[in-house]
C-alpha cells in the first residue's frame, strides 16, 4: 500500500488553542464595552440626579418669593435661604425692583449650581416678575 492510498483518520474532539484565544478576544471585548455603558448610564444618572435636585431647589425658593408675606420687604429674600448649601448645591437670590415710569415691578431670580462643576456645568435659572398689589 502506498501512502496515498493510507485513509488519513483526524479525531477533532475540542478547538484549538486558536479557536479558543479568539473566543476570549471576543468575550473580553463585549465585557469592555458593557462595563463602559455602564459607567456612563450611572454617571448619567447621577447628573440628571443633581439637576433634579438643584431644579426643586430653585422652585422652592421662587414659592418662597410668591408667598412672601409683605411686597415692601420682598428684598429681604435674598438672605433668606431654603436650604443654603445642601447636598452639593450652592443657590443665591437677587431681588431687582424697578419704580420707573410710575409701576412698582420687583424681579426675583433664583440661580442653583452645583459645587463641583463637572456635575452640573449649566446652573438653574428662575426668574419671576411680582407687581406691587
Amino acid at each position: 500500500m502506498n501512502r496515498a492510498q493510507i485513509p488519513q483518520r483526524r479525531d477533532r474532539r475540542g478547538f484549538t488553542l486558536i479557536e479558543v484565544m479568539m473566543a476570549m478576544v471576543i468575550l473580553a471585548g463585549v465585557v469592555l464595552a458593557m462595563g463602559m455603558s455602564t459607567t456612563t448610564l450611572s454617571r448619567s444618572v447621577r447628573n440628571s440626579d443633581v439637576r433634579n435636585r438643584a431644579q426643586s431647589a430653585a422652585d422652592m425658593q421662587i414659592g418662597r418669593a410668591r408667598a412672601w408675606p409683605s411686597y415692601a420687604t420682598l428684598s429681604q429674600l435674598t438672605m433668606a435661604k431654603y436650604n443654603g448649601t445642601s447636598d452639593g448645591l450652592t443657590s443665591s437670590t437677587t431681588v431687582a425692583m424697578d419704580t420707573t415710569a410710575g409701576q412698582s415691578i420687583t424681579l426675583v431670580t433664583v440661580r442653583v449650581s452645583a459645587v463641583q462643576s463637572a456635575l452640573m456645568p449649566i446652573p438653574i435659572s428662575r426668574t419671576i416678575t411680582i407687581a406691587a398689589p
